[in-house]
């Protein structure tokens, strides 16, 4: 019986907490990295990324599309090789 009342408590504690914060607006931009070279993307991905707050990215992005963010960028490296994974699947 306790085993089938974590998910639900798990869940209802979740809920709680998402509705003490006030909610984060804000936007999310899915922007591929084509070949890799940072002279390849798009202007506006270029454009997007020198005003991004936040990129996540992984193994495959060149060091040189990161210098197109801006100084204040948070960088979040989630890239996963095989027997490798820097975060779990969840996160």
């Amino acid at each position: 019986m306790l085993a089938k009342n974590r998910p639900a408590r798990a869940t209802a504690r979740r809920l709680k907490l998402s509705t003490e914060t006030a909610p984060i607006e804000g936007r999310v931009v899915i922007a591929g990295a084509g070949p890799g070279d940072p002279d390849l993307i798009t202007l506006r991905a270029a454009k997007l990324l020198g005003q991004a707050d936040a990129v996540v990215y992984d193994r495959l992005v060149s060091p040189g599309l990161l210098e197109l963010c801006g100084p204040d960028c948070r960088r979040i490296f989630a890239g996963k090789a095989p027997g490798n994974h820097t975060m779990s699947q969840g996160e």
